[in-house]
């Protein structure tokens, strides 16, 4: 019940806070300016009917962002989110959902194209990873490739590099030396991930288009074991058609501790295409298919989405999907067939 009370208040300050910066001049979208310091979010509502069970409604994501501007040394930035809180479900029953501290660190900029991180961030493994908010990916349901197969998320340093107008627009490096700080619960992050650290580095082809790759090295908590893994990301536009993959590869290594879930093998592996067609400026087809192999299962999953969005302004985006999953879905999450509709709004 506090759950669903807290869900209810924090949607009440959001509409509190859209009415106000309104009178001010506000833009959807755009957040709101209080001296050095920005306030902005998103919030993500889901409808989702999967096959074999019961239909809901739920608040996917309702995140929030501080971030400040205070000097060269001091640029702390906050987000923390309510996630997975079910307002109504068939049959009845709710599903409280979680209050995450999401991302928490603070920028020092060394240069004007170099910034030193401290804190918990996004992994820049790939590119959807650190598009991060539900607005602005073009689907509802993220591919196993893009989320939770990595440490999605590194508590530690980095240090971001980024030259517009060059042969290579930026690159990051970071190090995890112990946990995650403010681990998230076990039914949205299964896998827990131990002395991380990797690099990822881009290289345009357009204004919008690029290639990236990416490497992260770790530990995996529950098992013991040692992986590291590659991966590139790839978009590129023709026209109407924006076309857009991302393929990773993970070797494991090292004696599984006893009792946790047996290695089957010892490579890890996933890759998605997309293909997203304008019909409109403001409506958009989109085509996905995805094959991942989980270390721990004998099989593969192999995934097919077909979806329409419409976009009646940037911030604000209405997406219907209908997935259909083969195989063994991956360990650490379930994709299962059925249809999802979404609303997703940035603030």
């Amino acid at each position: 019940m506090r759950y669903m009370l807290f869900s209810l208040v924090l949607i009440q300050l959001v509409l509190v806070f859209s009415t106000t910066c309104q009178a001010e001049g506000y833009e959807l979208g755009q957040g709101w300016d209080k001296g050095k310091y920005h306030l902005s979010g998103y919030a993500n509502i889901e409808v989702v009917d999967r096959f074999g069970a019961p239909a809901k409604l739920e608040i996917d994501d309702l995140s929030l962002f501080v971030n400040g501007r205070v000097n060269r040394w001091v640029n702390p930035f906050l987000e923390f989110e309510l996630s997975k809180q079910t307002l109504i479900r068939q049959g009845g029953g709710r599903v409280n959902g979680d209050v995450i501290i999401e991302r928490l660190y603070n920028d020092v900029e060394l240069s004007e194209h170099d910034t030193f991180r401290v804190g918990k961030m996004l992994s820049p493994v790939g590119d959807w990873n650190l598009m991060h908010a539900a607005p602005l990916i073009p689907t509802i349901t993220r591919p196993y490739t893009t989320a939770r197969g990595f440490g999605a998320y590194s508590s530690g340093i980095s240090w971001m590099h980024g030259v517009e107008e060059s042969a290579i627009s930026d690159f990051q490096l970071y190090w995890q030396p112990d946990h995650e700080w403010f681990k998230r619960p076990k039914n949205l992050a299964p896998r827990s991930f131990h002395n991380l650290f990797g690099g990822h580095i881009n290289m345009p082809l357009s204004l919008i288009d690029k290639v990236g790759a990416s490497f992260q090295r770790g530990h995996l908590v529950e098992t013991g074991e040692t992986f590291s893994l590659y991966g590139l990301n790839a978009s590129k536009s023709f026209g109407r058609l924006r076309l857009e993959s991302e393929v990773i590869t993970a070797h494991f290594s090292g004696a599984v501790l006893p009792g946790a879930t047996i290695r089957l093998h010892d490579r890890e592996s996933g890759i998605f295409w997309l293909a997203d067609y304008s019909f409109t400026p403001k409506v958009h087809g989109i085509l996905e298919w995805e094959r991942y192999q989980d270390h721990t299962l004998s099989n593969p999953s192999r995934n097919t989405l077909i979806a329409i969005a419409y976009r009646p302004s940037i911030p604000v985006a209405w997406k219907l999907e209908y997935i259909h999953q083969a195989g063994e879905p991956a360990s650490f999450s379930t994709i299962q067939t059925g249809w999802k509709a979404a609303l997703a709004v940035m603030f």
